[in-house]
C-alpha cells in the first residue's frame, strides 16, 4: 500500500499581521522576542511589533553571582536589546509607529547604563511612540551584595539613581501618555516644553523644580489627567488655560505648599499628605465644575472653606481629612451627596446644610453636631472619645451625637485609648436617657487594655447605651496581641412591657436588655489563635458566663 505524504503548512504565520501582533500581546518581551527565529514572516512580525515592554525582570540572574560578573551580564543584555530597537529601525524602510514603550528596571546606579536608556528613549521618540513610560525606582534596602568600602560614595550612589530625562521627550508631539519614575526633569531657563497632544501625564518620585513643572504644563495644552506623587523640589503649582483638564491627583509631595488653578472644566481634585509633611494652601474657586474634593493635610480655614464649598453649585463628594486649622466647620451645598472628614483633631463643631446628603462618615473626636440632611441613607462614624473629668459631661456630649444620627446609620463606631476612658456610671443610667434604643450594629475599639480589664463590664456599659442592638464588636488590645470579641444578640417580643416591669429605670423609654435577652451568640478571635466560635448563651446572667470564657481563653494562653 502506497503511502501518502501529508505536506506541512503552517497556518498561523499566514495570518493577518494585526492577529500576530494580538498573538505577541499575550507574550512577554524575552518571548516576544524569541519568535522571530520561528521563520522570515515571524521576524518582520517582530520588528514590526508596536509596543516594546523592557521590564526588570529580563535582567535577573542568581544571587550567587558575584557583583562585577552580575554588572557585565546586565550590560550585555542592554547591549544586545539596544541592537534589537536597531535592527527593528534597519530592517524597516519607514519607521514604524510605536503604540507603547516601557522601560522598567531597577539597574541605574552604574551611569555606564545611562547612554543605553538614552539611546532606547530616542529610538521610541523617533518611531513617533504615543505611550511612553519610563520607571527606574530603586528600593534603598536592595544594597547588600555592595562593597563595604562604598559606605563613603551613598551620597552619590543615590544621585546617580535619577535619570536624567532627555530633553526630546518632552518636545515629543507624538506623545499622548507619559509616565516617569525615579527621573530628574530639569529645564534649562527659556526651554519650552511641546507636548502638543499629551492626554496623561504621571509623575512619580520625580525631581523637578518650580520653573520645569510650570512650564512642563502650559506646554500640555490638551493634558486630561494629571498624577504627580511623591516628587520633589517643587514648592508651587499654577494651573491656567488647560481647557481639556479633568482629573488632578497629587500626595505626598515632599515640597509642596500650594496650588492655584483656574480650570473650569476639572471635575475631580484630590491633594493627600498623608506623611503630613508640611500643610498646603489651595486657591481653586475659578473651578466650578469641581464634583469631587480630596483634601488631606490642607491649611484651609473655616471662612475660606464655606466660601469655597458654596461657590461650587455642582459639588457632589467632598472628603476633608487632617485638616489642623478647621475648627467650626459649616457646608453648605445643595448638591452635596458624600461627605467625610477624617482625623480633623481641632473640630468642635459642624454644621452640615446639605439636604440632598446621602452618605456622611465621620472619624475624629466628639463634636457639636447640627444637621438638616434630609436625605441621609448612610452614616459611618467613629468617634474617637477622650476622657472628661466629669464624666456626665463626656456621656451627654456622645449621647446628643448618638440620638441624631442612630435611625440612619447601620453601625456607630467608637474608639478609645485605654478601656478606662469607656465607663459608664451607673447613676447616670438611672437619670439618663439611652440614646440608642434601636441600634442595629455597636463597634468598639479599645487600643490598650488594663489588667482589670473585663468583658462584662464593656459590654454592660455598652448595652445601657444601645439596649436592643442586635450585635456588639469590642476589638482591644493586650500584652502586645489582639483580640475581637462578637455578641449576636437575640430578643423576646415584644421589646416594650406593660405594668411593673415596662423597664428598669423610669426614665428610660424602653425595656432594658436584662429583661427581654432571649439568647446570644459568642465569637473571640485573637491573635494567639486561641479561638471560640459559635457559643451560645441563655438569658441575662450571660455577664458572667462571657467573663469565665474570657478567664478560659487565658487560662490557655498562660498554659
Amino acid at each position: 500500500m502506497k503511502k501518502t505524504r501529508i505536506q506541512k503548512v503552517d497556518m498561523i504565520s499566514e495570518l493577518p499581521e494585526p492577529i500576530l501582533h494580538h498573538i505577541l500581546s499575550f507574550l512577554d518581551f524575552r518571548q516576544a522576542a524569541q519568535t522571530c527565529v520561528l521563520s522570515k514572516n515571524w521576524e518582520r512580525v517582530w520588528l514590526t511589533y508596536p509596543v516594546v515592554d523592557i521590564y526588570n525582570g529580563l535582567f535577573y540572574f542568581p544571587f550567587h553571582s558575584k557583583k562585577e560578573v552580575f554588572r557585565r551580564r546586565r550590560l550585555r543584555l542592554l547591549d544586545s536589546l539596544e541592537k534589537s530597537l536597531r535592527n527593528r529601525h534597519h530592517h524597516c524602510k519607514d519607521l514604524v509607529s510605536m503604540k507603547k514603550f516601557n522601560m522598567v528596571m531597577e539597574i541605574l546606579e552604574d551611569q555606564e547604563f545611562a547612554p543605553f536608556v538614552d539611546k532606547c528613549v530616542s529610538y521610541s521618540i523617533r518611531c513617533n511612540v504615543k505611550k511612553l513610560k519610563l520607571d527606574f525606582g530603586l528600593d534603598d534596602d536592595d544594597d547588600d551584595d555592595s562593597d563595604d568600602d562604598d559606605d563613603d560614595n551613598d551620597e552619590g550612589d543615590r544621585e546617580n539613581r535619577w535619570y536624567n530625562l532627555p530633553q526630546m521627550v518632552l518636545c515629543a508631539k507624538s506623545l499622548e501618555v507619559l509616565k516617569l519614575g525615579k527621573c530628574k526633569l530639569g529645564l534649562p531657563i527659556g526651554s519650552d516644553v511641546k507636548l502638543s497632544y499629551l492626554r496623561k501625564l504621571h509623575l512619580h518620585e520625580v525631581d523637578i523644580n518650580n520653573h520645569a513643572i510650570n512650564n512642563l504644563f502650559s506646554g500640555c495644552p490638551l493634558i486630561e489627567e494629571m498624577i504627580i506623587g511623591e516628587c520633589e523640589g517643587f514648592e508651587s503649582i499654577e494651573l491656567f488655560g488647560l481647557s481639556k483638564i479633568n482629573n488632578i491627583l497629587m500626595f505626598d509631595n515632599w515640597d509642596f505648599n500650594r496650588l492655584d488653578a483656574k480650570l473650569l472644566n476639572v471635575s475631580s481634585l484630590s491633594i493627600l499628605d498623608k506623611g503630613k509633611f508640611r500643610p498646603f494652601d489651595i486657591n481653586v474657586t475659578d473651578c466650578t465644575n469641581l464634583k469631587n474634593i480630596e483634601l488631606e493635610g490642607a491649611s484651609i480655614k473655616d471662612v475660606s472653606l464655606y466660601k469655597l464649598i458654596s461657590e461650587l453649585s455642582l459639588l457632589e463628594s467632598l472628603y476633608l481629612g487632617s485638616c489642623c486649622k478647621l475648627k467650626r466647620v459649616k457646608i453648605s451645598s445643595p448638591s452635596l451627596k458624600t461627605l467625610k472628614i477624617s482625623n480633623c483633631y481641632k473640630v468642635v463643631e459642624l454644621m452640615i446644610d446639605s439636604p440632598n446628603l446621602r452618605h456622611f462618615t465621620y472619624d475624629g473626636g466628639m463634636i457639636s453636631l447640627c444637621s438638616n440632611a434630609l436625605a441621609l441613607s448612610n452614616i459611618d462614624l467613629c468617634f474617637k472619645l477622650i476622657k472628661f473629668d466629669n464624666q456626665t459631661q463626656w456621656y451627654v456630649k456622645l449621647a446628643e451625637l448618638l440620638t441624631k444620627f442612630h435611625s440612619f446609620s447601620e453601625t456607630v463606631k467608637l474608639q478609645v485609648s485605654e478601656d478606662e476612658d469607656f465607663n459608664v456610671p451607673k447613676e447616670l443610667r438611672e437619670t439618663l436617657l439611652s440614646p440608642l434604643f434601636s441600634g442595629k450594629c455597636f463597634k468598639l475599639l479599645i487600643k490598650e487594655t488594663s489588667q482589670t480589664f473585663s468583658i462584662a463590664k464593656v459590654v454592660d456599659d455598652i448595652l445601657s447605651i444601645a439596649p436592643h442592638t442586635k450585635m456588639i464588636s469590642i476589638e482591644y488590645g493586650y500584652f502586645g496581641g489582639w483580640s475581637e470579641t462578637s455578641f449576636e444578640f437575640s430578643y423576646k417580643k415584644p421589646s416594650v412591657y406593660k405594668g411593673e416591669d415596662s423597664s428598669c429605670f423610669k426614665s428610660h423609654p424602653i425595656s432594658c436588655w436584662q429583661h427581654c435577652i432571649e439568647e446570644l451568640k459568642l465569637e473571640i478571635h485573637n491573635t494567639d489563635r486561641i479561638d471560640i466560635k459559635g457559643c451560645s448563651l441563655d438569658g441575662a446572667e450571660f455577664l458572667e458566663k462571657i467573663d469565665g470564657l474570657c478567664t478560659l481563653r487565658s487560662m490557655m494562653k498562660l498554659a
